[in-house]
């Protein structure tokens, strides 16, 4: 691509060079274009996305919009405002599905039959949940849970349910069964792995997470796995039958056990995949211009794993777009999450390793009851802290973690040494 004296695209040259599309108005596709803007990009900018409508936030579909209302308004939930499409002047086309990529002719297909030109393509197609590989997992008042429309039919289910159980203890799991129980349906979990976010989160963590949801009445299965869903006469999902024989009763049953990367456009363009779309630390693929961000992409040189967060969204588009318009880079920052269940505010940053023998975790009691944080060092080197209710602890590991910090275990299990003095 052409770049002018400021080190910024030179749109004069060639007018289809001034084109960047973008698919899917994700939280990465939607960061990707107003850092484009703030680049000084002028040309035009057009998002497509397959789903109806204005974009919804994704994180509290599994928290505050499943127990709001069905009536309620959605404007809370917009990832923008109406305006912002305005402001910044973007081209969104919602309901228009991209279903294949002309990597020679430098054109997107679409599902309608039109053929659009880009300049450079950004692939923020994001991840699509997966579904009970079993007899029934199709069966009515059994869900997803992943964009607005599967929220909105959850909600909608919500009124006429008593039962319910939930099938992943990961995050998204948890968050959809503390809302469930919140509105007054009795829930039971069950997860595969011998405890709950057993890929992503301490055993301290899960622990906790495990008496939390105990506290507030959930039954809580691990180490089994689910061999079918079990349906009455109209179709309508009526338990769950488990692997050692055993029936929990449900009338609604939600799967929150896990996604994958959507790269099916990128691999029928023959670009590189594996678990996700591969790309530099700048977040280009093996075409010079094609671009892939968010939780479909994956970049070795960034993570050893695949991650999928909001931070990592927008972070991903921010290198993506200051790659694509030569501007300065962002600094690097340490992957942080967080999670809302119940009345507790679970704060994340870095990464908890697989299962390791050289993993050492300490965990230090907050100034608030029933709060906490657990860090984590391997080899010596801290990788991540995890706060429930205690913000203080959680803000000072992502610095130590930021600026390559490693406080001495000793010292964090001293419930006499301040943190504050670490920074």
């Amino acid at each position: 691509m052409p770049y002018g004296e400021n080190g910024r695209i030179d749109l004069l040259d060639e007018e289809d060079m001034s084109r960047i599309i973008i698919i899917g108005a994700s939280h990465a596709g939607l960061a990707c274009a107003e850092r484009l803007r703030h680049h000084g990009f002028a040309g035009k900018i057009t998002i497509f996305d397959r789903e109806e409508g204005l974009p919804l936030q994704r994180p509290p579909l599994s928290k505050t919009y499943l127990k709001a209302a069905e009536s309620a308004s959605e404007e809370a939930y917009l990832l923008r405002k109406p305006d912002w499409f305005e402001v910044f002047d973007i081209d969104f086309q919602p309901d228009c599905e991209v279903i294949g990529i002309d990597r020679k002719a430098g054109v997107v297909k679409l599902a309608d039959g039109r053929r659009e030109d880009y300049a450079e393509l950004v692939i923020a197609a994001g991840a699509i949940p997966r579904h009970l590989p079993i007899a029934g997992g199709n069966a009515k008042g059994v869900f997803v849970l992943r964009v607005a429309r599967e929220a909105r039919a959850i909600r909608a289910h919500m009124g006429d349910a008593k039962k319910a159980v939930v099938i992943g203890g990961g995050y998204i799991g948890l968050e959809a069964a503390a809302s469930l129980t919140t509105a007054g349906i009795e829930v039971q979990i069950v997860e595969m792995a011998p405890r709950l976010l057993a890929r992503v989160a301490s055993p301290e963590l899960s622990n906790y997470c495990a008496e939390l949801h105990q506290h507030n009445g959930v039954k809580i299965h691990c180490g089994i796995g689910v061999d079918e869903i079990l349906c009455n006469s109209d179709g309508h999902c009526s338990g769950v039958l488990l692997a050692d024989g055993r029936v929990l009763d449900a009338d609604m049953v939600l799967a929150g056990i896990g996604v994958v990367p959507e790269t099916t456009l990128a691999e029928q363009a023959g670009l590189a995949v594996r678990n996700g779309v591969l790309v530099s630390a700048q977040y280009q693929t093996d075409d010079a211009h094609i671009w892939s961000i968010g939780d479909v992409a994956r970049a070795p040189d960034v993570s050893e794993v695949r991650i999928e967060s909001i931070h990592h969204a927008q972070f991903s588009a921010s290198l993506a777009a200051a790659a694509i318009t030569a501007s300065e880079m962002p600094p690097s920052e340490a992957w942080w999450f967080w999670s809302d269940q119940y009345d507790i505010k679970f704060q994340m940053a870095g990464l908890v390793p697989a299962a390791s023998d050289k993993l050492v975790t300490i965990t230090r009691k907050g100034r608030r009851e029933n709060s906490l944080s657990v860090w984590s060092w391997l080899d010596g080197n801290l990788v991540a802290i995890e706060a429930a209710n205690d913000g203080q602890a959680y803000m000072i590991g992502k610095k130590c973690l930021e600026a390559g910090r490693h406080p001495d275990p000793q010292n964090i299990a001293n419930p006499e040494f301040s943190l504050k003095s670490l920074l």
